[in-house]
Parts: C-alpha cells; structure tokens; sequence
C-alpha cells in the first residue's frame, strides 16, 4: 500500500446564512495555519450558497487563508438590495 496524503472533504451546505456562518467557521480554522498554506482540504462540495463558498476556496486552493479572507469581504458586503430588487406593484 502507498503512505499518500489522506484526502480531506470539506462539505458546504446550502442557504445565505449558513454559507455566511460557514465563513466564520473557515476564518477559525484558517488561522491555525501559517499565513501561506496550501488548503487543508482536497475535495470540495457545496449545495447552493455553500457552493460558492466552496468554488471560492477550490479556486484559491495555493493559499487557504486569501481564499477565506476573499469569502469573508464577499458574505459582509451582500444586503439584501444586492440580491433581490424588490418595487412595489402598481
């Protein structure tokens, strides 16, 4: 049997705020490596809003922590005018 590196999941559900609760889980974990660290995870699969968080952290895999940080500006600058335009109807 060959000794290679285990291969770690990272699962995102989806809905805005559990994929914005997860940014805050990921920003915890993120600091446990050093500032340039090739991400702890090796697949990555996401449901709707975890999705995106998930294709943000693929795409960012060579340094984990700027992938999180990206995610975390992207989650505090969304409102709800951002996503749904909403006027009245006449």
């Amino acid at each position: 049997m060959s000794k290679s590196k285990p291969k770690i999941a990272l699962v995102l559900t989806g809905g805005g705020a559990r994929a914005a609760y997860q940014v805050g889980v990921l920003s915890a974990i993120a600091q446990w490596y050093p500032r340039v660290h090739t991400s702890p995870f090796t697949i990555y699969c996401g449901t709707s809003a975890g999705a995106i968080n998930a294709v943000s952290l693929a795409s960012h895999a060579s340094c984990f922590r700027l992938g999180v940080k990206k995610l975390s500006w992207l989650w505090r600058r969304l409102n709800t005018s951002r996503v749904i335009a909403s006027q009245p109807s006449t």
